[in-house]
């Protein structure tokens, strides 16, 4: 029995060399039949068929050959297939395109196309909102320099549209933002783009829009999210006299806010007592009206008493007007037709008094006692009152 011993050991085979050839053969170990043996070993494993040994060693038959390579073109095929598999996140929206041409638009989730070159997919951001923005500078409708610094916040509304009708829609949207501003400025007044109010927001609605429309015309698959105005300056150079005047409009605007509030606080007022006026004198209308129709009645009632009576109703008529001229009086004075005593009536006091005892007052009243006095020290004589019972019989 041969023992296996290494080619170059004492005793081995000195004559060959570690591919099995001869030495005496000369050169290096065959390529070829290196090849054959590695391809004879596939076979093996695959099944295949050994075709006899020939002088130069054992052959491969041509089944098993076919099987290998068929074995290798499948493994390269599936590998192949799986680079079409593709993942389009909930934010995205994915176009496939097919040698070159649009074939379909793909919704989120796990998809499958052609392999490249066959197919290939675009993926875009369909609801990120991005930005840009640049300060340009601007001239006025008035002719004044501004620097204006803009804002622009937009998305991808068509994602189609964004890569395959535009070459460069963000440059686009760059030129059309500055074209739109200057349009929207040099309609304007320095004045109204300074203005941080009415007019600084009118600006801004009126560059959106017009953004907006310039975009849509280009089929840019653009949509603009919000416009803002970050900065609006005039130069440096006129830049204190530019602040100067906005102090002063600010200043009227507070003075205007400040009229238009006290105007609504005057104006309701004077309404109300107008209105509390006309009520007066309407309820004083009615009131006059009211008594003079009854003044009327009664001296129609009188004038038929006095047909009937003329010397009674001519006396009841004289106390009666004496009576209401007397009662405005605080001081009477009647003369005695005896002697030259002249009687003085405190009719003052009595008013005080009746007024003090009407208002329930519980303390005694400090007036003077209530009498006649008397003049040239005589004695004093109570008040003779006359009843409107007694008239009719004097």
């Amino acid at each position: 029995m041969e023992s296996n011993m290494a080619w170059n050991e004492p005793g081995g085979n000195k004559d060959k060399d570690p591919w099995g050839n001869k030495n005496n053969q000369g050169g290096p170990p065959d390529l070829d039949e290196i090849v054959k043996k590695m391809q004879q070993k596939f076979s093996g494993i695959l099944g295949g068929r050994k075709s006899p040994s020939g002088p130069d060693g054992p052959g491969i038959g041509k089944g098993g050959s076919a099987y290998f390579f068929s074995f290798i073109a499948i493994v390269i095929l599936i590998v192949w297939a799986a680079t079409g598999i593709y993942t389009v996140d909930e934010q995205e929206k994915a176009l496939v395109l097919q040698f070159g041409q649009f074939k379909e638009e793909t919704q989120p989730g796990i998809h499958w196309r052609l392999p490249v070159p066959i197919e290939k997919e675009y993926k875009v951001n369909v609801t990120k909102v991005q930005r840009y923005n640049h300060e340009y500078q601007m001239l006025t409708g008035d002719e004044n320099i501004m620097y204006i610094k803009l804002d622009v916040q937009y998305r991808i509304a068509d994602a189609r549209k964004f890569l395959f009708r535009v070459a460069d829609p963000v440059f686009t949207l760059e030129e059309v933002t500055e074209s739109a501003l200057r349009t929207a400025v040099g309609h304007r007044k320095m004045d109204e783009v300074l203005d941080k109010g009415e007019g600084r927001a009118d600006l801004v609605i009126s560059t959106k829009k017009e953004i907006q429309v310039l975009l849509d015309s280009y089929n840019t698959g653009i949509s603009i999210v919000s416009v803002n105005l970050q900065n609006a300056r005039p130069p440096r150079e006129i830049d204190a006299a530019v602040i100067d005047v906005q102090k002063a409009k600010e200043d009227q605007d507070k003075f205007k806010k400040e009229g238009q509030a006290y105007s609504n606080d005057v104006i309701p007022r004077a309404e109300g007592e107008a209105q509390s006026l006309r009520e007066h004198a309407s309820a004083y209308k009615l009131q006059k009206i009211a008594k003079a129709r009854g003044d009327v009645s009664r001296f129609l009632q009188t004038y038929a008493e006095y047909k009937k009576a003329p010397a009674i109703t001519k006396k009841r008529l004289y106390l009666e007007t004496m009576e209401e001229v007397l009662s405005n009086s605080s001081k009477v004075i009647v003369k005695m037709k005896q002697g030259n005593n002249i009687m003085y009536i405190p009719l003052q006091q009595i008013i005080n008094s009746a007024n003090i005892s009407k208002g329930g007052a519980d303390k005694k009243s400090d007036s003077p006692r209530l009498g006649a006095a008397t003049v040239n020290n005589r004695s004093t004589t109570s008040y003779p009152a006359f009843d409107s019972r007694d008239r009719g019989g004097r």
